[in-house]
């Protein structure tokens, strides 16, 4: 019989943003049990590229707008991304601590700004079979 986790009541939204929150790179599909495993450090997550998640290259480009657009639009920032220039506990990559959940939120609010995001995307790696 397994002992009960701290995790148990935790959904799975609640899992995937406890797993970012601690720099475990997951899968949005990953099972519930697996997490909880890898938050309990009982199992280690699989290793995951960059390419295993398309959400990743928004991510590239919000970072990459922000960092043209800095001198404007630094002082509105609320988000981590505040932490993308700063003297202290900077965060160079700080829109990957976010779920893509987040990362979709962030681009509609920002909707007319998705052409400048989308110069900023790393385009995946072709896959190849």
């Amino acid at each position: 019989m397994q002992s009960p986790s701290i995790f148990d009541t935790y959904n799975h939204t609640e899992l995937l943003q406890a797993c970012a929150g601690a720099g475990i790179v997951v899968l949005p599909s990953a099972e519930r049990t697996d997490l909880i495993a890898y938050l309990e450090g009982t199992s280690e997550p699989p290793e995951l590229g960059e390419v295993d998640n398309v959400f990743h290259t928004w991510r590239h480009g919000l970072i990459g707008f922000l960092n043209e657009h800095w001198r404007e639009i630094e002082t509105q920032i609320t988000c981590p991304a505040r932490f993308l220039r700063a003297t202290v506990n900077q965060n160079s990559r700080p829109c990957f601590g976010c779920l893509d959940t987040k990362v979709l939120d962030c681009l509609i609010e920002n909707s007319p700004h998705v052409p400048l995001i989308d110069a900023h995307r790393l385009l995946r790696r072709p896959v190849h079979k």
